[in-house]
């Protein structure tokens, strides 16, 4: 096994995160206009409760297995790290299996009585087996990170992600006609055949693993550590981790209870409010979630950067790259808010065939703004050492967000809507007390008018071109999908050719243009369109 650097390591883990993030989200496309509103809400209902039993019982464990594996290494106690890993395997195994017995026999109850609609009992019991494989997965995972070998995780990830997506189209399409619940269940089970596909890669290359073998690398043996303190560091290390991995299913979880039964009041019916949640969380959520692609590799990569400046107490670097990671959200956040907002009806009908869903869409659309800012803000709290911070904010967030829900939700004149609304308004709160710490740590200050002008300008630019398209489309007569796609292609030209004009660009950025970076830089700059 050759060793890899940290920054190979880091690359391969975000292309496999980037490649399992599109998986994830692009899928659900062809699957709510497969399952429609209804199953689509059926499924969201079921996954927000299992990824917090999941959080319960993985989270944070691959980071504390990598830690004392990793430590073990430079001790070089060879019969130290086998230990940790063996002894994580079999807890996470015994834990795995007694959380999916506890979801499965507890569906019935929790859908009845939590989710408020029977028929998502058999989505609980269908995904229960997947909590196994994974808590398997988390041990082999970081036994490998602990080894700085990054590989097999990013394997792993995106055969499990390909696996998972091709069961949920397959299921769901094959039990439709037993209807949505039916339908709904199978899509769920994608998580167990994933998981399953997931292990099996992972088993197979720890299989054929051989233990470092380089000169910096001498087995000695170490005094045993017993099995109670290895056990009380794997806790000490992934708690903390565990509890931020539990904030957000939490709170979609608290949705899929609570949305339904205030749209009920509203008016809806039962079947009314499952298709509402269906158009929010799986449709316009979904998209919403897009940009965050960008966004989250944009965190990833500045987490580092900010740990190594603050190691020399370089604030003043800390700034600048903060600044320029907003900026470069804004970028790619801003045309996407907007988009959403002007056009939300008609690419609903585009994607899912259902205009309805264009509604919830219109009132996520700041979201992807905020989303994006707490993002990276969380990032640089992270890098100078506040892991908590983000976490105790997201709660805070998390409570406006169940207190609107209840208010937003169950007036007739905003329904569902009132949800998107409390969504943004969520985020937007979360990422501003992000900011006041940091300024309250580094003396951080936004610079708005230096970061905002130029992406508002130019996105405005785009709004408007847009809102001119939209006019002329009921007197050509062509398909509506076509003149949308158009649209949207045409919106997309005219403000990337504001932002080149405006000079929004930097030529540092276009060099990381793989291949062809240089070649463009050296022609913008013969037409003066990007600055050093």
């Amino acid at each position: 096994m050759s060793r890899q650097s940290f920054l190979q390591g880091a690359l391969v883990l975000a292309a496999a995160g980037l490649v399992s993030k599109l998986l994830g989200i692009l899928y659900r496309i062809p699957f709510a206009r497969l399952v429609g509103a209804e199953g689509m809400g059926l499924y969201q209902m079921a996954y927000p409760i299992y990824t917090m039993v999941l959080a319960v019982a993985t989270a944070g464990f691959p980071v504390a297995i990598s830690v004392l594996v990793s430590e073990k290494r430079v001790q070089g106690d060879l019969w130290g790290m086998r230990k940790v890993f063996r002894l994580s395997l079999f807890m996470l195994a015994v834990l795995g299996l007694i959380m999916s017995c506890v979801l499965f026999a507890a569906a019935d109850f929790l859908s009845q009585r939590v989710l408020h609609d029977h028929r998502a009992v058999y989505a609980l019991r269908f995904i229960a087996p997947a909590i196994f494989f994974a808590g398997i997965m988390s041990a082999f995972r970081g036994f490998f990170q602990g080894q700085g070998w990054m590989l097999p995780t990013a394997l792993s990830q995106v055969s499990e992600q390909i696996i998972r997506v091709l069961t949920v189209l397959l299921a769901a399409w094959w039990l439709l006609p037993l209807g949505p619940e039916y339908a709904a269940a199978g899509a769920t089970f994608g998580a167990v055949t994933g998981g399953a596909i997931g292990l099996l890669v992972l088993g197979v290359i720890y299989a054929g693993f051989s233990f470092p073998r380089s000169p910096l690398f001498i087995p000695v043996k170490q005094p045993e550590d017993k099995i109670t303190v290895i056990l009380k560091r794997l806790f000490t290390l992934s708690f903390p981790i565990a509890l931020g991995a539990l904030v957000m299913p939490i709170i979609q979880t608290l949705d899929a209870l609570l949305v339904p039964l205030r749209l009920q009041v509203a008016g809806c019916t039962m079947q009314e409010a499952t298709e509402l949640f269906g158009q929010l969380s799986g449709m316009a959520g979904t998209l919403v979630n897009l940009p965050g692609v960008i966004t989250i590799a944009l965190a990833t990569s500045l987490v580092p950067a900010v740990s190594a400046a603050a190691a020399r107490q370089q604030y003043e670097v800390i700034n600048g790259r903060l600044n320029a990671a907003i900026r470069l959200m804004l970028l790619f956040s801003l045309p996407a808010a907007v988009g959403f907002y002007v056009l939300g009806l008609p690419i609903s009908h585009l994607l899912y065939g259902l205009s309805e869903a264009g509604w919830p869409l219109k009132a996520l659309a700041p979201a992807v703004l905020f989303l994006g800012l707490y993002q990276v803000t969380s990032a640089t709290l992270q890098g100078l050492g506040r892991t908590g911070r983000p976490v105790f904010h997201l709660i805070l967030a998390g409570g406006l967000k169940v207190c609107l829900n209840y208010f937003l939700v169950a007036e007739p004149a905003l329904g569902i809507q009132g949800a998107g609304i409390a969504t943004g308004a969520a985020f937007a709160l979360a990422a501003a007390l992000n900011l006041v710490s940091l300024q309250r740590l580094i003396g951080y200050q936004l610079p708005w008018r230096l970061i905002l002008l130029k992406p508002v300008i130019a996105v405005t630019i785009m709004a408007l071109t847009v809102y001119y398209l939209q006019g002329q489309i009921p007197s050509v007569p062509v398909r509506s999908e076509f003149l949308t796609l158009i649209t949207i292609l045409a919106g997309g030209l005219v403000y990337g050719i504001a932002i080149l004009v405006l000079g929004e660009l930097r030529s540092h950025e276009l060099e990381l243009v793989p291949g062809m970076g240089l070649k463009l830089v050296k022609w913008l700059r013969y037409f003066n369109l990007v600055r050093d």
